[in-house]
């Protein structure tokens, strides 16, 4: 069944709303990319080449990830693209 023109409008309207959030979400990554440094340890940030845009803190992940394995873990990540 075709979709009304109401339907059509609500999906287009979560549709916007839903880029408009990750476009924010990917301004502030930039935000905190420029500076280099993590907002939430204050370590360094490195890029992962997996996914493109993909940022982390030096500090994600399991020990032997990490920059420095002694230190606590961190968690932030974010995409610029």
């Amino acid at each position: 069944m075709a979709m009304t023109l109401e339907e059509k409008r609500k999906r287009a309207a979560e549709r916007k709303a839903r880029d408009e959030r990750i476009a924010k979400a990917q301004a502030e990554t930039r935000a905190v990319v420029a500076t280099g440094v993590c907002p939430t340890c204050g370590s360094r940030l490195r890029r992962n080449s997996s996914i493109a845009g993909w940022w982390q803190c030096e500090q994600l992940g399991a020990e032997t990830h990490r920059a420095r394995p002694n230190d606590k873990p961190c968690s932030w990540q974010g995409f610029t693209e």
